[in-house]
């Protein structure tokens, strides 16, 4: 027993840590079946650091949904739709840390989401 009561409360805690809590199917589906989604795990996943400011996955997510509609959104509703919207179900899945004071989006990578992403990407090559 350490004697600090934090760490005995982390160490005895029944509930799984979040990066072990695995995504159901359901769950994955649900992240994938937005385009805007798909666009930003594609962003993540090519950065060195898996980071990204919120500005850029706009402009990125922006020029994405452009190209796929055939007209460009606004700006600012592609913004706020991101943090309002796409940023908290992706943090609420575990995809994602947001810091909404830095602006900063990490990725926390996860095997099965990203192996049902690649193989949803391969439709749209088709």
């Amino acid at each position: 027993m350490s004697g600090n009561k934090k760490e005995d409360a982390e160490t005895n805690s029944t509930e799984p840590a979040l990066e072990e809590i695995p995504l159901s199917l359901d769950a994955r589906l649900d992240i994938l079946a937005n385009h805007a989604r798909r666009e930003l795990l594609i962003l993540l996943r090519d950065q060195p650091e898996e980071t990204v400011e919120l500005e850029e996955a706009a402009r990125y997510i922006l020029k994405q949904v452009s190209q796929e509609r055939g007209r460009q959104p606004n700006y600012d509703d592609v913004q706020v739709e991101l943090q309002h919207h796409h940023l908290p179900k992706l943090a609420d899945a575990g995809i994602i840390e947001y810091d909404i004071r830095s602006q900063t989006i990490r990725y926390r990578p996860n095997k099965q989401l990203e192996e049902l992403h690649d193989r949803v990407q391969g439709f749209r090559e088709d």
